[in-house]
């Protein structure tokens, strides 16, 4: 009986190692991006999981792992979409501080994170609701445009969206400003597309929009279109 912990302690110590690995060696190994490496890595641990359990219940192991990476491949694609929302984060946050030591900091304002909720559902049809990146805005004073803290604010914003359209296949970058700075600095609206290094498209649009307060340049970054499904 001894024997036989001592078995099932140890090829939990085994599972759980290799869980706690797995992400970081196949990054390093094949140059998979955050989602790709936690996707993946999520199927391995569900695999691993499922084929411990099957094992210590007498039962077949193959089976287990097939079943252990159906659910991995849902922890992955929530873990992808928890890592999203905190990237989002980490780019206000900075942004924010960009201002920090700026007179126009009491200018700078930022939203919260906005997320939506959206049903994944994977290639054996189970699903699970869960929270995914929407947008986040900030608002910038057109004052400081050119300044060291708007550049690298705006710089946490662009590699934001660089992220999520690597994550998602596409990003929108609003920006708007009120009728009366549109008018005149002879805004117009318009939209134009960049490309991110892995050729993702990032929709760059501007735009007048009454509801913004005068003398403020209102960025957004939105996240493109998720597949939820076969995850």
């Amino acid at each position: 009986m001894k024997n036989h912990t001592m078995h099932k302690y140890a090829l939990s110590l085994v599972a759980l190692t290799v869980g706690l690995a797995g992400c970081a060696s196949m990054q390093e190994q094949t140059g998979m991006d955050n989602k790709t490496a936690s996707a993946v890595g999520g199927s391995a641990l569900g695999c691993v999981g499922g084929a411990l359990l099957a094992k210590l219940a007498g039962g077949n192991a193959a089976a287990g792992c097939a079943a252990g990476a159906v659910v991995g491949g849902l922890i992955g694609f929530e873990r992808a979409r928890q890592e999203e929302i905190a990237a989002a984060e980490r780019a206000r946050q900075e942004a924010l501080a960009a201002y920090a030591n700026s007179p126009q900091a009491k200018n700078v304002r930022a939203s919260d994170i906005k997320t939506v909720e959206v049903t994944a559902t994977d290639k054996q049809n189970q699903s699970k609701k869960l929270k995914a990146f929407d947008s986040v805005t900030l608002d910038l004073p057109l004052a400081s445009k050119g300044s060291p803290e708007y550049d690298n604010a705006m710089g946490k914003l662009k590699t934001l969206a660089e992220r999520v359209a690597d994550d998602r296949g596409s990003a929108d970058i609003v920006v708007a400003m009120a009728p009366a700075d549109a008018s005149a600095l002879k805004v117009t609206s318009q939209s134009g597309t960049a490309q991110t290094a892995k050729g993702n498209p990032i929709t760059v649009t501007k735009v007048v929009d009454a509801n913004v307060p005068k003398g403020t340049e209102r960025i957004t970054v939105k996240a493109g279109q998720l597949r939820t499904t076969n995850v």
